[in-house]
């Protein structure tokens, strides 16, 4: 008899679990295995602060889950589950009915709001893709309508940017924006030091996971290097339209109370970013399932939930070993957790002992900006070791690879790097951009550099035979006195009669001077188009001069037809045009201009 298995939910801790049941029951027939999402594509939900902060596009954390589970034995459906009838071991849609004997829940959670007044209507959260570009949108926007606004005070509101809540997400969403304002300041002519940028926190300190010397590390380089405010110990009690209230209530448990004896705050922003906690999605609710007071599901130490045959992984789940200690909710935790029930379900259907969910993290990281971190890793629980910096931030990104590359082999890795390097200044950031896909006139370089040293080297001769010193009425001997041969047209040769050979020595040095001049831009890739150009130019004076002749063609005409290629952005690949045309057209652009001293 076969047995059904469905996955809902094609998050971390989702597709961890297919993959591993799909290599567990890969030969066996009578297994089938269902991973149900409402979308095509797996979201890294803990990189959507680089969309938010625009480090990198929307297609950097989207994964194709058709490619993932392609040559797979996972039937993968795109469908949006509305209710799970327990009895019937049913899920339900609004056109569909899925059978299933073992049922895997990693449906994720979504954020708490703690009843504070206005923060669903006005604040902007941070859980999806959608989120993240819609944060994204709202920061231009601001900054846009800055750039035309002359009320000092309405354009304070409007470059004043909020986070609310100083935990992993919080921080790496401020440390995004903070740098990607330096940026947007440039575009809209705005000074630096009109931009606001705070973390409203209501504990005393930010990344209370993390060590006091960790944590001091991430305060210093936020308020030092990324200008960041930090209100610590301080309490959002209300969120309006055009601002946020702070510092007259307290939280209780899930709930903001009101402390009339303290004087409120009132910071003026119409951007609001809040990452302050997350509960498990309201869906879980209905399902009759064991929760806990954040209503999260509770499981047993094999991840079962009150139901045996439904299993709950990833951050829907609330798992607590004997000695009180709480899974947070992290990826590796849904990784380990996904694969721990792929184990389990194998060994039910095998009739084998189950094997309690004994999970293994190895640390903790955050990442403040493109080029920074803070983390502690933990190679055993013993063991904690302390970095920060670009070695921090580099070993977050060989973990993110790590994860990638189980998802879906080495496929999914050159994607991350051109995503995540392309637009960092300088060495691998420059070593990314003219290999990725988005540069393809890279393999022209070649050209380019034999073609410039092909001219500089010609250049060179000549000086060397005394080309640029010979004075009026000395030429030297050799190619530059010979203006034409028995094939040259008619027209050509009348032009060289009456402009070239009465100012022979003159258009000798001319020549030389531009052979230098060719060698070098196309070495360097400076100003590509015009040296191409200028090659194509003296390669077809030689054809024509040479027509007839028995030196023959056929070298300027290859010489002609690589300067063509010169003309396609050859000098974007490994040369100085990709930093100088940017630069040349920025050039053009006439900046807005607002009168900042006047108040309305």
């Amino acid at each position: 008899m076969s047995k059904k298995i469905v996955i809902l939910g094609a998050g971390y801790a989702g597709i961890k679990a297919a993959k591993t049941l799909n290599k567990k029951f890969k030969k066996d027939n009578s297994v089938e295995i269902t991973l149900i999402d409402q979308h095509q594509h797996h979201i890294l939900l803990t990189e959507l602060h680089e969309v938010a902060g625009n480090r990198i596009d929307s297609n950097g954390v989207k994964v194709s889950l058709a490619e993932v589970f392609d040559n797979t034995k996972v039937n993968l459906v795109q469908d949006k589950v509305t209710g799970i009838d327990t009895d019937k071991q049913q899920l339900l849609s609004e056109n569909s009915i899925y059978n299933y004997d073992y049922l895997v829940l990693a449906v994720g959670s979504e954020p708490t709001y703690f009843n504070i007044p206005g923060m669903e209507e006005h604040a902007f959260d941070l859980w999806s893709l959608e989120d993240a570009k819609e944060i994204n949108g709202q920061i231009r926007t601001m900054f846009s309508l800055a750039s035309q606004e002359k009320d000092i005070n309405k354009r304070k509101e409007l470059l004043t940017f909020t986070v609310g809540g100083g935990g992993f997400t919080g921080i790496e969403v401020v440390g995004e924006i903070a740098q990607w304002t330096d940026d947007l300041c440039k575009l809209y002519n705005i000074p630096k030091e009109e931009v606001s940028i705070k973390v409203i926190e209501a504990m005393d300190k930010i990344l209370p996971v993390l060590s006091k010397k960790r944590i001091a590390k991430a305060e210093r380089y936020l308020r030092k290097e990324l200008g960041v405010e930090l209100l610590l110990n301080s309490t959002i009690c209300k969120v309006e339209e055009d601002g946020v209230i702070i510092n007259s209530c307290q939280l209780e448990g899930n709930h903001i109370v009101d402390t009339p004896q303290q004087e409120d705050t009132k910071i003026r922003t119409q951007t609001l970013i809040w990452t302050g906690g997350v509960k498990a999605k309201e869906f879980v609710k209905k399902l009759g399932l064991n929760l806990n007071h954040r209503d999260r599901i509770e499981v047993n130490n094999y991840l079962q939930t009150s139901i045996e045959n439904i299993y709950a992984i990833g951050d829907n789940t609330y798992f607590e070993t004997d000695d009180n200690w709480v899974m947070p909710q992290l990826v590796e935790a849904a990784v380990q957790a996904g694969k721990s029930v792929a184990n389990n379900i194998y060994a039910e259907i095998s009739g084998k002992e189950l094997k309690e969910f004994k999970p293994q993290l190895h640390g903790v990281m955050v990442s403040i900006g493109a080029n920074y971190a803070v983390a502690e890793l933990k190679p055993t629980p013993k063991i904690t070791l302390p970095i920060s910096g670009f070695l921090a931030m580099m070993t977050k990104h060989l973990i993110n690879m790590h994860y990638l590359f189980e998802v879906n082999g080495l496929s999914l890795i050159w994607e991350y790097i051109e995503h995540q390097f392309a637009d960092v200044k300088g060495g691998i950031g420059m070593l990314v951009r003219h290999l990725s896909k988005k540069s393809g006139t890279y393999w022209l370089a070649i050209l380019r550099i034999f073609l410039g040293l092909r001219f500089l080297i010609e250049g060179i001769h000549k000086v060397q035979e005394g080309w640029l010193t010979g004075s009026e009425g000395q030429l030297v001997s050799g190619a530059s006195s010979v203006l034409w041969s028995d094939g040259t047209p008619q027209i050509y040769i009348d032009l060289m009669k009456t402009f070239v050979a009465p100012n022979q020595v003159l258009f000798q040095k001319v020549l030389v001077l531009t052979e230098l001049g060719v060698g070098l831009s196309l070495i360097f890739g400076c100003l590509t188009v015009l040296g191409g150009l200028a090659a194509m130019g003296m390669s077809a004076n030689f054809i024509i001069g040479a027509l007839g002749s028995e030196a023959g063609i056929w070298e300027p005409v290859w010489l002609f037809l690589i300067s063509l290629t010169m003309l396609s952005g050859a000098g974007k690949a490994f040369g100085l045009d990709y930093y100088l045309i940017p630069w040349l057209f920025n050039l053009s652009k006439k900046k807005v201009n607002y009168d900042k001293d006047i108040a309305v």
